[in-house]
């Protein structure tokens, strides 16, 4: 439906393993050591864009090939020249969200912006919100965790109301119309048409991300978490 050409596909990670034998911890959000295969992937088969799910495919990673890094920030670098850029759970959300609002708007003109509504938890950036300042459309904050999300989306469309798009800053998207939940597979869809899309006006994610900045203000973030593998420390 998306009209994408097939992925190329890390061939050792392609079947469900219980056991997860190539890698340490099988989550992306983990940094570069949980994407060490699926970059190597992409550079030999000359990809651009990165995409990787968790094991339940309800998250999403993404990274694009770029030329240089913003300054003060650390990329992948990859074997040729250039580097990995990857993006965080908000640079994700925010990017998505410009994405279905644009389609939204292009395939119902006649809507008026106060029908639609997205949603983000807490923890996430506040970008979402300023951009619905900005377009028109409602904004709602919930606890963390998508059944928060998913509650919330499902009572606005009781309303009567159009929910396009919901996210977290811990690489979770959820798109309504197609399950209240975060779902990494139709995220990774989606943020493969963008990318292609802005691809065929000769733009890159990242030259897209700096655009958005542009016009709903720069947010930033920084994300990190302390391990405690002792339950007498946790307690």
């Amino acid at each position: 439906e998306f009209g994408l050409a097939a992925p190329a596909v890390v061939a050792e990670q392609a079947q469900p393993d219980p056991d997860f034998p190539t890698i340490y911890f099988p989550n992306p959000e983990e940094g570069r050591d949980t994407w060490a295969m699926v970059l190597a992937e992409a550079e030999a088969s000359g990809c651009t864009l990165a995409l990787a799910n968790d094991p339940d495919a309800d998250r999403l990673a993404v990274a694009e090939r770029v030329e240089q890094m913003p300054t003060g920030t650390e990329g992948v670098p990859c074997s040729d020249g250039g580097f990995w850029r990857p993006f965080s759970g908000n640079e994700i959300g925010i990017l998505l969200a410009h994405w279905v609002w644009t389609n939204h708007v292009r395939e119902n003109p006649d809507m008026p912006p106060k029908e639609v509504v997205m949603l983000a938890s807490t923890v996430s950036s506040k970008m979402l919100r300023a951009m619905a300042a900005a377009e028109g459309f409602r904004f709602e904050e919930t606890l963390t965790g998508f059944k928060w999300l998913g509650n919330r989306a499902q009572h606005h469309e009781a309303q009567g109301s159009t929910v396009l798009f919901a996210f977290e800053e811990a690489i979770g998207f959820m798109f309504p119309q197609v399950l209240h939940d975060k779902d990494g597979v139709a995220a990774a869809a989606a943020f493969a048409e963008m990318s292609g899309a802005l691809a065929a006006r000769g733009v890159t994610v990242a030259d897209h991300l700096e655009e958005l900045y542009a016009r709903y203000g720069c947010h930033a973030g920084r994300q990190g978490y302390f391990i405690a593998p002792s339950p007498a420390v946790s307690q």
